[in-house]
């Protein structure tokens, strides 16, 4: 028998301060969502901005990600009413919507998340439905993922404005888009950086509005360092930098080995 969710345990958990740690998934294979659920991550993000993905294999990927135990998300490729709704009916747990700029930006993503009288989702196509421990309609206005992305100069100058809208669970900084916008090179932060200031601003806001902060991180030790600093909604880099990370890896290894070298074609 398949689960059957009275809450959504992503919602719940950035609610009561816990951090919810998940990955991207870039690849636009159902069969690797699948294989990086079983792993326990708290949630995985199929990435519809800057992947490869197609919408019937986002919904394969959805699926994938709940049969190995999982919660589903998706980012969007933007703050569109047609792709947030059909992404939700897709079978969405939660989305990230890019470039979140001002409050009213952000009470756009909830309208379009929320059914009416709440919002102008329109009502249809409900995937998930059978899965929710009561009425579908009511369990979305209340418990998906409503993450909006921070992720640039006026988005920080913003961000507490943007996190006191009513249905934001939480934001996500895109670190390398941030950086562009602030006249940086993607990968230019670190302790002392404007760009490491602009993070702790949009920590600071989302502390005093009770939401959640979340972050991209390239490594695992730094989700472990963000956690400790108070960001809740961690990504770890993705499906496909953990494939060619532990590649790589695993290749210079026998590339140095004595064997290799007196073996190789090269």
């Amino acid at each position: 028998m398949s689960r059957r969710f009275a809450s959504n345990p992503v919602t719940d958990a950035l609610r009561r301060g816990a951090p919810a740690v998940g990955s991207w998934l870039s690849l636009g294979s159902p069969a690797a969502a699948e294989a990086m659920a079983h792993l326990g991550w708290d949630w995985l993000v199929v990435d519809a901005e800057h992947s490869p993905v197609d919408f019937e294999t986002m919904v394969h990927c959805f699926r994938a990600i709940q049969l190995g135990g999982s919660i589903p998300l998706a980012r969007v490729p933007w703050n569109d009413t047609i792709w947030i709704q059909r992404t939700l009916d897709a079978g969405a747990f939660g989305l990230v919507v890019p470039m979140v700029n001002t409050a009213d930006d952000a009470r756009r993503v909830v309208a379009d998340m929320r059914y009416a009288t709440r919002g102008q989702r329109s009502y249809g196509g409900q995937r998930l439905a059978p899965y929710i421990d009561g009425d579908y309609r009511t369990w979305a206005d209340d418990h998906l993922t409503v993450i909006v992305m921070i992720e640039t100069a006026e988005a920080v100058r913003n961000a507490e404005a943007i996190m006191a809208v009513d249905g934001v669970t939480g934001c996500f900084i895109g670190p390398n888009d941030l950086a562009l916008s602030l006249g940086l090179a993607p990968g230019a932060g670190g302790p002392g950086s404007a760009h490491e200031a602009a993070m702790h601003q949009v920590l600071h806001a989302c502390r005093t509005t009770g939401r959640a902060a979340g972050k991209h991180c390239f490594t695992a030790a730094e989700v472990v360092q963000r956690i400790g600093e108070g960001f809740q909604f961690l990504a770890l880099a993705s499906d496909a930098a953990l494939l060619s990370g532990a590649a790589r890896a695993a290749l210079a290894t026998v590339r140095a080995s004595d064997v290799e070298r007196s073996t190789s074609l090269y």
